[in-house]
């Protein structure tokens, strides 16, 4: 009986020192803003979860259906950098500044992305091709891509092929920080201003 009474008395002890030792539930609740969908959802529909044309951040980072669009991921940063005029290595070590602060988004996170030049070369990729993206919603006609673009090229493609991956944008494991297109435009534009214009494209969606 005794040793019972001394358990439920560390066991009081230790909840009351974890409220009054911080707002933890603020601070979880403020570092994490992207999570995977539970199992008992997507097993009833695994297909209403799951990205058809591209993947944005870790969860479904790598899976074979989505391979193809990593080609354009590619061709996207190269048109982005050669566009603003930027060494993607300014983009990389801003990234670099926040990068826990990136990774603290995800709950949860696989082991694999604590390789952090792995990790950030995906914020970066992703973040370029969903900005591209964006913006050829807001404005197709002044995107810079050739009109044979098979992703960003005329008004045809862009009406048949965008709107699949903003699908895939809105898609709730498919998600990236804010905090990555941010950077992106202040290093791209060096006007934090842009910002507000971003969240207006995201709204069209």
């Amino acid at each position: 009986m005794e040793q019972k009474l001394e358990l439920e008395d560390e066991w009081v002890v230790q909840i009351d020192d974890e409220v009054n030792k911080s707002n933890s539930i603020a601070e979880w609740e403020s570092k994490h803003s992207i999570y995977k969908v539970p199992s008992h959802f997507t097993e009833l529909h695994e297909k209403a979860y799951t990205p058809k044309l591209v993947s944005f951040g870790p969860y479904h980072n790598g899976e074979e259906h989505l391979k193809p669009m990593e080609e354009h991921k590619h061709r996207a940063l190269i048109h982005f950098l050669k566009k603003c005029g930027k060494s993607n290595r300014l983009f990389f070590q801003r990234m670099e500044e926040v990068v826990q602060e990136l990774r603290d988004s995800y709950k949860p996170l696989d082991d694999i992305w604590t390789d952090t030049p792995k990790f950030l070369r995906m914020m970066i990729l992703d973040g370029c091709f969903m900005l591209q993206i964006l913006r050829s919603v807001s404005d197709p006609d002044r995107n810079g891509y050739a009109k044979n673009d098979p992703i960003f090229g005329d008004k045809h493609r862009t009406q048949f092929v965008v709107p699949y991956i903003t699908r895939d944008i809105l898609m709730l494991e498919n998600q990236l920080p804010m905090t990555v297109l941010r950077i992106l435009i202040e290093v791209e534009t060096h006007q934090s201003n842009q910002v507000n214009a971003l969240l207006f494209m995201m709204h069209e969606l």
